[in-house]
């Protein structure tokens, strides 16, 4: 079942609130892969799906 939060986009502005980091952080974290790619390129933005099933496989990586 699909739900509205499923299909809630990010803007960049948004990922800084959501990780709670500088915009420099950001594109620092961008540049070494530790944020996802953008699912739409210009204005990027990220699917807050994506974003959050991202975070979740890579901490289940990292306690395996």
């Amino acid at each position: 079942m699909t739900t509205q939060k499923d299909k809630e986009f990010l803007k960049i502005s948004d990922m800084l609130i959501k990780m709670g980091v500088t915009r420099t952080q950001f594109w620092k974290m961008r540049k070494a892969g530790d944020v996802p790619p953008p699912v739409i390129k210009n204005p990027q933005m990220w699917l807050a799906s994506k974003v959050t099933e991202f975070y979740e496989d890579r901490a289940s990586r990292e306690l395996s």
